[in-house]
């Protein structure tokens, strides 16, 4: 150090935002995992797949397990309101969660870009952000 200046310690405000954002989404995200696996291993709220059926299915693959228990995959876990009230579910929403740690934190850069006037940038992370929820919406299959 120099004059008492940091030397290649600059981050400008929207790295600053990036990075709150994916601290906190990052630490949220840990403490909904704990809760929901201790919710799963304690069964204070009853699971929609017992444990003794998974184990008893491990040969099968994920398809064929929830063909032969017909439960609902992909966002169907979320169609009924009183479905999200199982361990294995919270559970399975931290997992979901934590994938949408990039969109929490690419919103929030945008919002940084467009205060700043960086019409640019703002259209490329908004892009960016539109590519990720139509993926994760699933509207786009390939033929499945």
């Amino acid at each position: 150090m120099r004059n008492g200046k940091k030397e290649g310690g600059y981050a400008d405000r929207v790295q600053l935002v990036y990075a709150r954002m994916l601290d906190y989404v990052a630490h949220s995200v840990i403490i909904l995992m704990a809760v929901g696996y201790f919710l799963y291993l304690t069964e204070l709220l009853p699971l929609s797949v017992p444990i003794e059926t998974i184990s008893g299915n491990w040969h099968l693959s994920a398809a064929h397990l929830q063909a032969k228990l017909n439960l609902p995959c992909g966002w169907g876990c979320f169609t009924s309101p009183a479905g999200l009230l199982h361990g294995d579910i919270i559970s399975y929403i931290s997992v979901i969660f934590l994938s949408m740690a990039t969109l929490f934190c690419l919103t929030s850069a945008v919002a940084v870009f467009i205060s700043e006037k960086k019409h640019l940038y703002s259209a490329i992370a908004a892009l960016q952000v539109l590519v990720l929820l139509v993926a994760a919406s699933g509207i786009m299959t390939g033929g499945r």
